[in-house]
This record gives C-alpha cells, sequence and structure tokens, in this order.
C-alpha cells in the first residue's frame, strides 16, 4: 500500500479559530505496514482562543479529555477556554525543565537575559524533557490506551516541543518512521507561521534578530534528533524507555497499539 503523504503544510488540521496548530496525529503508515487511526488523538498549541464555534466543534467531534503540557504560570495566565457543560475532562500536566518557564520569557528577554536562544538550549531541553518528565508521557500514553478517553487532545503553548515529545513518543511506539515523525514536527512551523509574525516583531522590538530568535520560535529538526539519538543510547528502545522511565508495561503497550492501528 503507498505511504500516508500529504503535500498541504498543514495536513489533519481541524479548522479552529482559536488554535493554528490543532492537528490529527493519524494517518501515517508503520513500518509494519499498519495506519494510524485517525480522529483519535490530536496535537495542539494553546486552547485559550477558543471561540464558542470552536468549542461546538470539540462538542461535535466527541472530545473527552485535554491534557495541558504548559507550566503552572502560563496555565494560570491563559487558561484553556473549554465548553461549560464539562463534557471534556482537563488534566493540568505541567512540565517545566528547572528555571525555564516560557511564561517568563518576555521578562528575561527585556532583562537582557539572552544567552538560552540557541540549539544547544533546546538540544538540552529536550534531553531533559525526555529524562526527567517519563511519568508525565507515561500518564498521557495510558490514557490514549483506554478507548473511553478519546477523542484526546495534548498540547503545550505552541505546540511544537513539550506537545512535539509526546508526540514523538506515540508515533514511535506506534511504529511510525523516523522521517514521517520529523515530517510531524516539522509541520508545527507551516501552521505556526501566521501567528508567529507578531511575536517575532515583539522580538525585533527589542533588538532580537529572526535567526536569533528561531531556535525558539520555530520548529527546528535538531533538538527532536538529540533527542531521538539520546532515547537510543541511553534506553535502547521505545518499549524499554517507557518501561522504565514512564512506568508502563507490555499490557498497555500492546492496547495502546491493538486500539490505535488499522
Amino acid at each position: 500500500m503507498p505511504e500516508f503523504v500529504d503535500r498541504h503544510p498543514c495536513p489533519q488540521r481541524l479548522p479552529l479559530s482559536g488554535a493554528v496548530n490543532f492537528r490529527d496525529l493519524g494517518g501515517y503508515r508503520t513500518v509494519n505496514d499498519r495506519q494510524v487511526k485517525q480522529r483519535l488523538v490530536f496535537r495542539s498549541d494553546h486552547l485559550s482562543r477558543l471561540t464558542a464555534e470552536d468549542q461546538q466543534l470539540l462538542q461535535h467531534l466527541r472530545f473527552k479529555v485535554v491534557c495541558d503540557l504548559r507550566t503552572a504560570q502560563e496555565q494560570q495566565r491563559h487558561p484553556d477556554l473549554l465548553p461549560r457543560d464539562g463534557s471534556i475532562r482537563l488534566l493540568l500536566l505541567p512540565i517545566q525543565a528547572g528555571n525555564f518557564d516560557p511564561a517568563q520569557v518576555m521578562d528575561r528577554l527585556r532583562s537582557g537575559e539572552r544567552d538560552w536562544l540557541s540549539l544547544d538550549f533546546f538540544v538540552n531541553l529536550y534531553r531533559q524533557y525526555l529524562d526527567d518528565f517519563g511519568p508525565v508521557w507515561g500518564k498521557i500514553l495510558r490514557l490514549i490506551a483506554a478507548p473511553a478517553n478519546l477523542p484526546l487532545v495534548f498540547h503545550c503553548t505552541g505546540g511544537k516541543d513539550r506537545t512535539g515529545i509526546c508526540a514523538t513518543l506515540l508515533l514511535l511506539t506506534l511504529g511510525v518512521r523516523e522521517k514521517d515523525i520529523f515530517l510531524d514536527h516539522d509541520r508545527s512551523n507551516a501552521c505556526n507561521a501566521e501567528r508567529l509574525q507578531s511575536i517575532y516583531a515583539r522580538f525585533a522590538d527589542l533588538g532580537i534578530e529572526p535567526e536569533q530568535a528561531a531556535p525558539y520560535l520555530q520548529a527546528p529538526r535538531e533538538p527532536l534528533a538529540a533527542m531521538l539519538e539520546h532515547l537510543r543510547k541511553s534506553y535502547g528502545t521505545i518499549d524499554n524507555y517507557l518501561e522504565t522511565k514512564a512506568g508502563l508495561d507490555e499490557t498497555t503497550l500492546a492496547a495502546l497499539r491493538s486500539n490505535l492501528l488499522e
């Protein structure tokens, strides 16, 4: 069968006004020539701008769970706007490495603290997210393994770093090829492009050129590639990582593959 290929820059994107990077993780083919089922698991940028129409669409698609990976301060400043009827369960699963809090980025930049705007910083950040937050990744994958929780969406702020790691771990578990995992990662740049224009302008007002801001605002491949290499060198296989760091067992891994692949 032909591999899943979609030339649109933002395939599987839901037509939401308030979230530009909300997209389906289904459709990718695996090394065993199976396909990830669609309309079950989604990734997104933050949901604090959802309109009433956006909320109605999520209700229409019968979403069950939202997993918010933003830091506590990010969540407090811009809480997710979900339907008030309680039909969608919100889980706050903050991921913060050390003192790096995206909620404080502009304050740090205004104070002249800019040494973290580098690819090396984000390479190390991705490795730290992998090593230190196994229980959070495990909790999300455990939720996904239970059909009663689907459809489910996990998100951070831009839907590219913390969300990208979670998406990568899921797709790896399902047997999706790394080239398609990188393709999925790249698509955040296309989906976020229009919204990033105003953020680049704010950085420019502080004297920060686009090239310097790009490691933070874009979704470069280098940090993800370094994380995958770190996973292989430190844990061997994705299953071993999930069993030793994320607390998953073989039964849960089997359920993920059985329920999400066709």
